[in-house]
């Protein structure tokens, strides 16, 4: 009896194991993979209020200082901290975006990936430093940061997932 209960106790750790559910980091890594996530505060626009950049860039002096709701992709991220990023719309027009009193920041690696994000609508013209600090950020030649950006100060953005 005492052979059958020592072997019983010594067979409890591999039992105990055997039970577990597998590790699961591959279906770990696919949900984050697929999931969106949402930074900043929520959206107080609806889909129906999505305008393109090019509507907005075509209207900028009348957009500037309304809150927007914007469909586009990643172009460029800061590289230190994520603290702004470019996007591009369907049609190419491009801006940078930033994030309303620092609130929140972008992953340094979400270049390419789809954004609604909602905002107040600025212009602003770069003097030749801040063109130069934006390069660098952006690790881009000077040229391609324009001389007069048009900018959203996001106050959410929504990234799809990867």
């Amino acid at each position: 009896m005492r052979l059958i209960a020592c072997l019983t106790l010594a067979s409890l750790p591999a039992l105990a194991h055997a039970t577990e559910p597998p590790a699961a980091p591959a279906a770990a890594a696919l949900l984050q993979s697929v999931a969106s996530e949402h930074r900043g505060a929520a959206f107080t626009t609806t889909t129906k209020d999505t305008l393109s950049l090019a509507q907005i860039a075509a209207t900028a002096e009348q957009m500037n200082g309304k809150t927007v709701r914007v469909d586009a992709t990643v172009t460029s991220v800061c590289k230190k901290k994520g603290c702004w990023m470019g996007v591009k719309d369907a049609q190419g027009t491009v801006a940078r975006v930033t994030f309303k009193d620092y609130a929140f920041f972008m992953p340094l690696d979400c270049e390419g990936r789809a954004a609604t994000l909602e905002g107040v609508v600025e212009t602003k013209r770069l003097d030749p430093k801040e063109r130069a600090h934006l390069a660098e950020d952006a690790k881009r030649p000077v040229a391609e940061i324009p001389e007069v950006e048009l900018r959203i100060v996001a106050t959410g953005v929504e990234l799809a997932g990867r």
